[in-house]
């Protein structure tokens, strides 16, 4: 009985996070105060800097490393079923249960460090944003703005020889160029503030885009993992956006616009022409459901240069559509409504209510 007593405590671990997560759910302005900003962001920095001493992601060779363990306990246990054929229902529950524990115990650690912002107080209310519903008239004006912004900061970054925003340098070096904006954003937002390891490098990117993910987080590590095969407009935005986590906005759309607004307060153009541009994607789509005539007509202020850049981000994600990219797609959205974001990988749109918010003066 004695072998089984730790995975068993560890089981117990599971209903204990769903209780830390009611609490919080309870309460997002006390999370907010004591998890979030001091508790949470504590451990976040202190981890991530000591697993940014290494140069390459922990968390994506751990998870390799998990799943040979996986693999392997699986093959053992077939073993013995086959040696012990009479044995068989307790060596099978014994396997389960070890299985389970295990994932009782990650699910307590990705609830305890960093889990629970998912319930913190929302973004809109943080920045004091009005998320009212806006008419399509002001939809089009953000559009309006955004394609101006793209295209001036369009002049001012590198293209290579088919014409197509580059930039002249190493992943590292724009890595460790990423945080300027952050601290310059955290002069007017000083929540964005904070001493954190950079971002990583994920080994296998290309096999990552096909399962149409740019990037990911990870709690486990404090690490904001970053698929560097994507084009370099995308890379720039993707970055800020997994920083964005690493800094405990859990929300995809929440982070989206952390992402832009580290972005555009960024020293440097290169991240500021990333921010304008993928901002400007969000808000393409979400007047070309309302208004196609007037995105249509707006769309011809596009430089060439943007249209480029445009659509070599469309033919990259092209290549990689498929069974493996729709599989992780629903599973994305899965995870998303399990940790309370309702409308799953749809409510990515709400990014463009805090953009519409947050320029309500150009309206």
């Amino acid at each position: 009985m004695k072998r089984y007593l730790t995975p068993l405590i560890l089981l117990c671990l599971f209903p204990l996070s769903l209780l830390l997560i009611f609490m919080a759910k309870s309460n997002p302005t006390t999370l907010t105060a004591l998890y979030s900003e001091r508790f949470n962001q504590w451990v976040v920095e202190k981890l991530s800097q000591l697993t940014g001493i290494l140069p390459f992601s922990l968390f994506e060779w751990l998870i390799y490393f998990l799943i040979l363990m996986i693999l392997g306990y699986f093959g053992l246990t077939l073993y013995q079923v086959a040696m012990y054929p009479k044995n068989w229902w307790s060596i099978i529950g014994r396997f389960f249960l070890h299985l389970l524990s295990f994932a009782s115990l990650l699910y307590f650690l990705f609830t305890i460090l960093w889990g629970l912002n998912y319930y913190k107080t929302p973004l809109e209310e943080t920045l004091q944003l009005n998320l009212s519903p806006r008419s399509v008239e002001e939809l089009a004006l953000l559009y309006d703005y955004l394609i101006n912004q793209t295209n001036e900061t369009r002049t001012q970054v590198f293209e290579n020889e088919d014409g197509i925003f580059t930039i002249n340098e190493t992943i590292s070096e724009i890595f460790k160029r990423a945080p300027l904006g952050y601290a310059a954003a955290a002069t007017t937002y000083p929540f964005l503030g904070g001493d954190y390891g950079l971002p990583k490098a994920v080994f296998l990117s290309d096999l990552m885009s096909y399962t149409n993910i740019t990037g990911i987080y990870s709690p486990f590590t404090a690490e904001a993992n970053v698929n560097v095969s994507v084009p370099k407009s995308t890379l720039l935005f993707t970055t800020m956006h997994e920083m964005a986590h690493q800094r405990g906005f859990a929300s995809e759309n929440e982070a989206n616009f952390i992402a832009y607004l580290t972005c555009i307060a960024h020293p440097d153009v290169d991240f500021q022409y990333s921010g304008y541009l993928n901002a400007l994607s969000y808000v393409n789509r979400a007047l070309a459901l309302v208004d196609r005539e007037t995105l249509i007509t707006l769309n011809e202020k596009l430089s060439d240069g943007v249209r480029r850049d445009l659509n070599d981000q469309r033919d990259y994600w092209k290549q990689y559509e498929g069974k493996v990219e729709e599989t992780f797609t629903q599973m994305n959205q899965t995870y998303l409504k399990l940790n309370g974001v309702n409308d799953g990988v749809q409510s990515y749109g709400r990014v463009v209510d805090l953009l519409l918010a947050y320029y309500e003066p150009i309206n």
